[in-house]
């Protein structure tokens, strides 16, 4: 009957186009499926319980799971065509630990091209050049990553290059003026049968990016309790920038098992959770937020040095209360509402407890 070899996938997955790429090299013959990731088939959450993530090779009814692995479960199953892993152990190891790099630090890299923005989005393109030089090193002066021919490591990389466009766009730098060898090497690979039929347009993998950023939005719920003098730090930040958000009030005799999720630490409010991630202690969320809706009233100003004085009153409001420091000015900033007034104004709240107290 022969192998029965079936491929669960999505189309744009960086991940699934290893596959697509090992699968060609070796000239197997399979079915491809694919897959709703918004939607998942019962066959991929059955051959897959664990991630339920694509791809998923079937090879005669058994699931293979994880894109490394299954290239290298190709590359023992397939023996008599394009060896992609090193016969030497040393140099298979070697292999190894770059195909990992890959996957530990360009996906992480490039996803924060169109996924933050302001100072994270400026230390991510920061990172993705560093991540991409230090391939470039590697590669060195070789035609491919394991010397002569394409192999485990040009394959773990090449897919990335179908983003390339995306995040030099959305990131506003260009990959070939900070590493030219990188893109001949990509360059060379797509020369390629089995990586050009592979790897899709790099304007549809940006269509598509734009499509899914529009669809997620931002996504802002804050955890706190009515009374919190530093939650209502963080709701007046939220306010004065204009960002829509989901409160949640916490009972804090019994906190829920979000905020104990969210604030492992210190386990207290106020948590500002964007986008699926949690950012705790109200004068780092307030930060944040400026940072992140940068458009609409700055609260901090732009001389570092101002910002360092800021930030200092700041903490002295959370250690002490001041009154000097104000002098005659409007605001402590100067002239506009800023951070160390947003820091202060909530203790306000109090004044009639604590003068009648």
């Amino acid at each position: 009957m022969g192998d029965e070899v079936i491929l669960l996938d999505f189309w744009a997955s960086m991940f699934g186009i290893r596959v697509r790429i090992a699968l060609a090299e070796k000239g197997v013959k399979y079915e491809y499926k694919e897959e709703d990731l918004s939607n998942k088939s019962p066959l991929l959450l059955e051959m897959n319980p664990i991630h339920k993530k694509i791809p998923v090779l079937i090879h005669n009814g058994r699931p293979i799971c994880e894109s490394l692995i299954i290239v290298q479960y190709i590359d023992e199953v397939w023996i008599n065509k394009s060896p992609l892993l090193p016969s030497d152990p040393y140099e298979r190891a070697q292999a190894r630990f770059w195909a990992d790099y890959v996957d530990k630090k360009v996906y992480d890299a490039v996803r924060k091209a169109w996924t933050t923005k302001g100072d994270e989005m400026e230390a991510g393109k920061k990172e993705i050049i560093e991540v991409h030089k230090v391939l470039e090193e590697e590669l060195g002066d070789k035609p491919y990553f394991g010397g002569e021919t394409f192999g485990y490591v040009d394959l773990a990389l090449i897919p990335f290059y179908s983003l390339f466009y995306t995040y030099e766009t959305m990131a506003k730098l260009s990959i070939e003026a900070e590493c030219p060898k990188l893109i001949a090497w990509a360059k060379r690979c797509m020369q390629k049968e089995s990586v050009a039929k592979s790897l899709p347009d790099q304007k549809k993998i940006y269509g598509l990016v734009l499509e899914m950023s529009k669809k997620r939005g931002d996504e802002v719920i804050l955890l706190d309790f009515w009374a919190s003098m530093f939650g209502i730090r963080v709701r007046i930040a939220l306010a004065e920038k204009g960002v829509k958000y989901e409160y949640k009030e916490e009972d804090l005799s019994n906190k829920s098992p979000l905020l104990l999720e969210m604030n492992p630490i210190h386990k207290k409010i106020p948590v500002l959770i964007h986008n699926g991630r949690p950012i705790c202690e109200s004068l780092i969320i307030v930060q944040y937020i400026d940072e992140v809706w940068i458009n609409k009233s700055p609260l901090l100003p732009s001389d570092p040095y101002e910002r360092a004085q800021a930030r200092f009153w700041a903490d002295y409001v959370d250690k002490k209360v001041l009154e000097e420091e104000l002098g005659d000015k409007p605001y402590f900033g100067g002239e506009t509402f800023g951070y160390v007034d947003l820091a202060l104004i909530p203790f306000y709240s109090l004044f009639y407890t604590y003068e009648t107290m």
